[in-house]
């Protein structure tokens, strides 16, 4: 009997469908939203394994994830955009966000930063710190104001008063510089064996 052979790696664009299609509907509803979870992984305070958070983006298809499957391809596709964003972080200058963009290049970052958001609620204690330290508290919150989940209203409320429009419509483009400036910041907490929020 021959063992069943490992499927190849998805595109994108195969993923993005794979989100839209998906039944029962995973947490994680598209390519844009897994780039904000996976970034706020790859830049966060704990190193996480993809056994750690692979649910909070597929869900109840995990269990599917048999060698040879489209599932399989899945998971494999998502681990390898997970290990291209950590690489784009080691060189400065070199993250980009994947964002969503109309036809008339209007930029969307809202779906990014739930995912983003998303990853911070994995580990709430580790992250807290950083938004009381004006070195990183800002850049968060410069993030964060572009998310939709309600439960973010208040404390971007306390720090965002009245967001001008123009603020929000241009927020987008300070993604890279922020997130560069909390990976920065947290690196050393993520690969120091001695570090409070590595023990396991």
């Amino acid at each position: 009997m021959k063992r069943p052979k490992r499927a190849k790696p998805m595109s994108l664009e195969q993923l993005e469908v794979w989100f839209d299609k998906a039944e029962p509907e995973p947490p994680c509803n598209g390519v844009s939203m897994l780039n904000g979870f996976l970034t706020g992984l790859a830049v966060g305070p704990v190193f996480l394994l993809p056994n750690d958070w692979m649910f909070h983006v597929i869900g109840e298809h995990e269990k599917r994830a048999f060698i040879g499957t489209r599932t399989q391809a899945v998971i494999d596709t998502i681990v390898d955009h997970y290990n291209l964003v950590a690489h784009q972080l080691t060189t400065p200058g070199r993250y980009a966000p994947v964002l969503m963009r109309t036809d008339e290049d209007d930029v969307f970052a809202d779906h990014w930063a739930d995912g983003f958001l998303g990853a911070i609620t994995l580990n709430p204690q580790e992250w807290e710190p950083l938004l009381a330290e004006k070195q990183t508290g800002e850049p968060l919150m410069s993030l964060l104001i572009q998310s939709t989940r309600p439960e973010l209203a208040e404390m971007i409320s306390m720090a965002f008063p009245k967001p001008s429009p123009d603020l929000l419509r241009d927020a987008w483009r300070a993604i890279p510089f922020a997130v560069e400036q909390i990976y920065a910041h947290c690196k050393p907490m993520r690969y120091s064996p001695a570090a409070p929020a590595n023990d396991p």
